[in-house]
């Protein structure tokens, strides 16, 4: 990939990164951000835009604001087109360029900053005369459009530019986010909680670029699910990912799983069932990987749970054991299946969880079916003498 393709794609990151710092660090709790509908971002009040927002990062430092720079003028450029459809917009709206570039001391840029050096009129005079005298084939029409505005209402536009220069890059952007949710997280789980947050986010971020209609976003909106996330990496509590297993077939089932699977067709499971339990097998054994990778879980935690759920299966079994001898003779494998479908149905109705707070059903109904794969429960009557040999296999 080239270098200019490499920029690119980093300041689209940066350009989405940003607006949520952005929103996390107004002081308005009811602030609305709309991304890429006036510009890159945008904050609004009653769907009006009160502040338009250019960013501009550039990899390691590069780029400029002197006088003739491509980043002021192509942004000056998409200003002048707005102030042509809404003449009025100046009036009631701030313009930002926010760039990790830093406006050298004799620029227009300079001048524009929010400093006591601030000057409207010698910024003016320093675009005007670029505008009049630049030979840059490029930014022809950047100075065409400026020049027709004229001077009065060029400086009413340049009384609303503010340069935001030297600001943070995409690294350290990503860490004034961590700051912004670290009151809502146990320390630990700050930066998983902000992959989480910034995965939700890029997804809503590109459904909004993908939109007809404008799509904000409130601060409020934002801050409510750091909290939803934070209440998820708790004591009490753990995270639950999404993981999509639809449509398993027998041939997708490794060697290694095929006895859970087995134990399902002992009892005659209908496929409708079997894919579902499927699902929650695989869902069950992918989110425990993730709290493993993640260092989510107490110590031996994982073999407590597993214990309780079998104290709570051989209640349950042995019930149905005791059921099946009153038949005597009249015991047929049609009744064992029946009685294994009913234990099963029966265990997948209980609630017992590994953390008070994570009520994910899934994580119990593949948590049973791990321990069936290694023939610690089983729902058939017979199913340790007829299925034993798969595991001696192994």
């Amino acid at each position: 990939m080239s270098h200019q393709a490499t920029e690119q794609m980093i300041g689209y990151i940066y350009q989405v990164r940003y607006a949520l710092n952005l929103l996390l660090q107004n002081p308005d709790e009811s602030a609305q951000i709309s991304i890429e509908k006036f510009d890159d971002v945008s904050f609004h009040k009653d769907d009006a835009p009160e502040v338009l927002i250019q960013l501009k990062h550039h990899v390691k430092n590069h780029g400029n604001l002197t006088d003739s720079s491509t980043d002021l003028w192509r942004t000056l450029k998409v200003w002048i087109d707005s102030i042509i459809e809404i003449p009025d917009l100046p009036i009631k709206t701030k313009f930002l360029i926010i760039t990790t570039a830093k406006a050298p001391s004799d620029s227009a840029a300079y001048l524009l900053k929010e400093t006591e050096d601030r000057d409207i009129n010698m910024a003016y005079q320093r675009l005007k005369s670029v505008s009049e005298t630049s030979t840059n084939e490029a930014h022809k029409a950047y100075y065409r459009a400026f020049k027709s505005l004229g001077e009065e209402q060029a400086k009413v536009l340049l009384k609303s530019v503010y340069i935001i220069d030297k600001a943070c890059n995409i690294i350290d952007v990503e860490n004034d986010i961590k700051s912004e949710i670290k009151y809502a997280s146990l320390p630990q789980y700050e930066s998983l909680v902000l992959e989480r947050l910034e995965g939700w986010w890029f997804k809503k971020s590109i459904e909004a670029l993908c939109s007809e209609q404008p799509v904000f976003f409130s601060q409020n909106q934002i801050r409510s699910f750091i909290v939803t996330l934070a209440q998820e990496y708790a004591y009490d509590n753990l995270p639950i990912d999404d993981f999509i297993f639809d449509g398993i077939s027998e041939d997708d089932i490794s060697s290694e799983d095929r006895i859970f699977y087995e134990q399902l067709k002992l009892i005659g499971l209908g496929n409708n069932r079997i894919q579902i339990c499927l699902r929650d097998y695989y869902r069950a054994f992918q989110q425990r990987a993730n709290w493993i990778r993640n260092d989510l879980l107490y110590l031996n935690e994982l073999d407590k749970y597993e214990e309780r759920l079998i104290y709570e299966w051989e209640h349950a079994f042995y019930s149905v054991q005791d059921d099946l001898t009153e038949y005597g003779e009249e015991l047929t494998e049609n009744r064992k299946r029946a009685k294994g479908k009913e234990l099963l149905s029966e265990i997948e109705k209980q609630d017992i969880r590994i953390r008070t707070k994570c009520s994910d059903a899934f994580v119990m109904r593949g948590s049973y079916h791990m321990l069936s794969n290694n023939l610690k429960v089983g729902w058939h009557n017979d199913f340790m003498e007829r299925l034993k040999h798969l595991l001696e296999q192994r």
